[in-house]
């Protein structure tokens, strides 16, 4: 009988979540769906999780986030406050 074949868990770094999270933390929403990795598939769900993985991720978004011609702070620095 064949052994069964077990597939490697997928591990995810501070690094990759914080770059998923970057364009919901930026304009409120998930364009590019970079969250569903992470089980968000709507909008309604990334909102909802959006406050805790700001507390988490919050001081390491903002010290990659440079300000663009369109937004001089992000979204959920003005909804959430300062992480």
């Amino acid at each position: 009988m064949p052994v069964k074949r077990r597939l490697a868990k997928r591990r995810t770094d501070s690094s990759a979540e914080i770059a998923a999270w970057s364009t919901a933390f930026e304009c409120e929403f998930d364009f590019f769906h970079d969250l569903e990795l992470f089980g968000l598939f709507s909008d309604a769900e990334v909102k909802a999780a959006a406050p805790a993985a700001w507390k988490r991720l919050g001081h390491a978004f903002l010290a990659t986030w440079t300000p663009k011609d369109t937004r001089e702070t992000s979204w959920a620095l003005d909804q959430f406050g300062s992480p």
